[in-house]
């Protein structure tokens, strides 16, 4: 119980510097230009920091389950994963350099994983080709981390060079005092706009790193003897649960099994873990010969699909406008999912129904209210505390900016944000708003982009992933020293 809050306050620890040291991605351009002064600055990006982090959930989902195994992932190895992503972050920021939260964070928990795999590099979900709604999706740290990394740096410049491009063609003929004018006011629109996008991408990585950690100790049976009044800290996946899908895994056919599985299930009042369970035990009763048991737990299944699917439309922020459709869910259908992965499984001389455990094992549930209440403000906290540091890189030394070039950068990198996250992919928000600056400089000409701040800008963003998964692995080596 401990370590658990060890893991809860080093999490929030780390939200609160990725508060400061990301402050300048959302008002670096703004403070720039003169729009803002740094302190008005700092307090619009902290509240629509608080607005973003409080909405979406694709981001917390792909850290919590889809980057590495999460049989070797232990309270311990989380704080470790935690310590590493620190450790960078404070060294980028003392040197002024805008590096990667989210990439440090992700180095982290795969150098933590990979030392308590004792090297054993499978402990990296590196590729995988999963199914869900009866679709093949690519998963794994290639597809959500690696692609995404060298995409979207080349996205940002283009698009910053391409938004700015049309509106110098559309300004021509403007005066310069009615531009610089108009754009700063319009900048105050994109530097919202970025904040909120920042929050929605970044604050979900801590998020769903506490969301891993409580479903790890959950399955463990640490919180079995729990306090009724921190009953909050429980997640829905229970020892019970955990032991009868390791069962399937281990090729049990076993008919309590599902029986047991089906139990568990009734004991949920809603939510991904309901559904699935209820899933996975009518397969389990289909193998087994018992189709009234199967399609008494498909009808389950289907009843707590449908109301996640009711609770996704009850929302209001899916219904506004443009922002709409990038924070709107998109609950799984568990049945089309496990079937799906038996199909794969059979196609490929596997297992199904340990396919559809293993599915099933995998799961992160949804990010709990209170974490994402928690992060945000936390997130806020941090970024109200500034950082003077990045901001003079970015706004200052790298490309003189105005407030038309500001809304163009900062629009063009929120814009990306937003997408992305929406997807589930850990994009960088450094990258995006540092590339989008630059392809707006680019536009003046090349040589008004201080080239030896972009080189180390790039050698941080290089560095970073290595840098902190070597010290995250270097301190889970010694916890596992020191453990054993």
């Amino acid at each position: 119980m401990t370590l658990i809050i060890v893991v809860i306050l080093v999490a929030l620890a780390f939200e609160f510097i990725n508060g400061f040291h990301d402050t300048a991605n959302s008002i670096a351009t703004v403070v720039s230009t003169k729009v803002l002064t740094p302190r008005q600055a700092i307090m619009l990006a902290a509240f629509t920091n608080l607005f973003g982090a409080l909405i979406g959930h694709a981001v917390a989902k792909t850290v919590s389950s889809g980057l590495v195994d999460a049989k070797f992932v232990t309270t311990g190895t989380i704080i470790c994963a935690l310590v590493g992503g620190i450790s960078w972050n404070l060294l980028t920021w003392w040197l002024g350099l805008p590096s990667s939260s989210t990439h440090a964070l992700v180095g982290g928990l795969c150098g933590a994983t990979l030392a308590n795999s004792q090297g054993n590099w499978k402990a990296i979900i590196w590729s995988a080709e999963k199914i869900k709604d009866g679709k093949v999706v690519s998963e794994g740290v290639l597809h959500k981390v690696i692609w995404p990394m060298l995409t979207s740096p080349v996205v940002g410049l283009v698009g910053g060079f391409i938004v700015m491009t049309i509106l110098y063609a559309l300004l021509r003929n403007a005066k310069p005092m009615w531009v610089n004018r108009f754009f700063g006011r319009a900048q105050i629109f994109s530097a919202s706009y970025m904040g909120f996008a920042h929050g929605l991408a970044d604050a979900q990585k801590t998020m769903g790193i506490i969301t891993l950690a409580l479903v790890t100790a959950t399955t463990a049976g640490s919180f079995e003897h729990l306090p009724s009044w921190m009953g909050f800290l429980k997640m829905d996946k229970s020892p019970v649960a955990e032991h009868q899908i390791q069962a399937i895994l281990k090729g049990s056919k076993d008919p309590q099994v599902a029986a047991i599985l089906a139990t568990e299930a009734d004991k949920l009042q809603t939510g991904e873990f309901k559904e699935s369970f209820h899933a996975l035990a009518a397969i389990a009763y289909q193998a087994d010969g018992d189709a009234a048991a199967a399609e008494r737990e498909r009808t389950s299944a289907k009843q707590a699909h449908q109301q996640a699917l009711e609770k996704e439309a009850a929302r209001f922020m899916p219904k506004v406008p443009i922002l709409g459709p990038m924070v709107a869910g998109k609950p799984t259908d568990w049945l089309k999912t496990l079937e799906g992965e038996m199909t794969k499984a059979s196609k490929d001389g596997k297992d199904p129904l340990a396919a559809a455990a293993g599915k099933v094992r995998d799961l992160s549930p949804d990010v709990p209210a209170w974490i994402k209440i928690i992060c945000a403000l936390i997130m806020a906290a941090g970024t109200a505390s500034g950082g003077w540091r990045i901001i003079k890189t970015m706004g200052h030394k790298m490309v003189k900016l105005q407030p038309v070039h500001g809304f163009a950068a900062e629009t063009t990198a929120a814009t990306l944000l937003a997408v992305t996250g929406q997807m589930g992919m850990t994009v960088s928000t450094t990258h995006a708003i540092t590339t989008a600056i630059m392809g707006v400089g680019a536009t003046k000409r090349f040589s008004a982009i201080d080239g030896g701040i972009v080189k180390k800008i790039l050698g941080a963003w290089v560095l970073t992933l290595p840098a902190a998964g070597g010290v995250a692995y270097g301190v889970m080596w010694l916890w596992l020293k020191i453990a054993g």
